[in-house]
């Protein structure tokens, strides 16, 4: 038995208008979810029903803009332009107003000649992701476009941090840090390993489909400044306690392309403890991808 209405089928399903759906009664309606839940098409139902929303919502708004000044207009978009109440709090107390942002970034990969073609590659990948993150941005408001432009990764190479450890990685960032310009001076730096650097070459850029249909996500591990500070060691009655942070290791996976929006606020402005940003998360190969609900792609192990 069909879970489509008569007359309906995938094609009209996809194709239809809002009002269509309006024609069904709540019986068929929840028949034809169920049915396409059932059958595997849901997700991609689903994906044009909010397509279609996004996009009246932008006609609407612009809609709406074509009725304004200049001025208007501009001051609108502030409201949901990317980056902005991000840098006007980072640059509060800066004199000189907004200056290079972004993260420090030490290479822990494999270093020599057999290894630079290897890393050249590495490096053009990820500025491919990180510019198709904001390109959609781009003219969308004068201050994000400055923002865009200030935008920078102090990358650290040393060949003494051939496969260093995330101990290290923040010892070095924490000698450093006093020096960064406050654009660079976060909780945290980023850090390069053997299986981050694969994870950018084995997975599907993230502009290629949406986060939830890939499979595999390029990532970095973040490294907390605090990370090779001697862990402080528990009172016999804290031992049989749940002390909240005490898993942490001062390291975990955070996907490359969350790192301007979702990450940097957090770790710039020291919004949230990395413990508490991370406690949901259970494997030490799981990626840290926002902090909602679901925020957290945990990693699961091949049969």
């Amino acid at each position: 038995m069909s879970f489509y209405p008569p007359g309906w089928d995938y094609e009209r399903v996809m194709n239809c208008a809002a009002e269509d759906f309006e024609t069904l009664t709540e019986e068929q309606h929840t028949t034809l979810l169920n049915g396409l839940k059932e059958a595997g098409l849901y997700q991609a139902f689903a994906d044009k029903v909010h397509k279609g929303v996004r996009e009246a919502l932008e006609a609407q708004r612009l809609a709406e803009e074509a009725t304004k000044t200049d001025e208007q207009k501009l001051a609108d978009r502030e409201i949901w332009a990317p980056y902005i109440d991000t840098l006007k709090n980072v640059f509060k107390f800066h004199q000189g107003g907004w200056s290079e942002w972004g993260f420090v970034i030490f290479r822990a990969t494999p270093y020599g000649p057999e290894h630079d073609a290897r890393w050249a590659e590495y490096r053009r990948r990820w500025d491919q992701i990180i510019e198709d993150d904001y390109a959609d941005e781009r003219g969308f408001h004068p201050k994000s476009d400055r923002a865009i432009e200030l935008l920078r990764f102090r990358w650290v190479e040393d060949p003494s941090l051939d496969c260093a450890s995330p101990v290290e990685v923040a010892r070095r960032f924490d000698e450093m840090w006093r020096e960064l310009p406050c654009g660079l001076a976060t909780t945290a730096c980023l850090m390069v390993t053997p299986a981050a650097l694969e994870s950018v070459f084995n997975s599907p850029l993230p502009s290629s489909a949406p986060l939830r249909d890939r499979e595999q996500l390029p990532f970095v591990v973040a490294v907390s400044r605090a990370a090779h500070y001697p862990r402080s060691e528990l009172t016999p009655g804290e031992e049989d306690e749940d002390v909240f942070g005490r898993d942490f290791k001062g390291y975990f996976n955070v996907a490359v392309e969350s790192l301007l929006k979702e990450f940097y606020p957090i770790v710039a402005l020291d919004i949230m403890d990395l413990p508490r940003l991370t406690v949901g998360m259970r494997h030490e190969k799981d990626i840290w991808c926002h902090g909602h609900r679901g925020g957290v792609r945990h990693y699961v192990a091949e049969p």
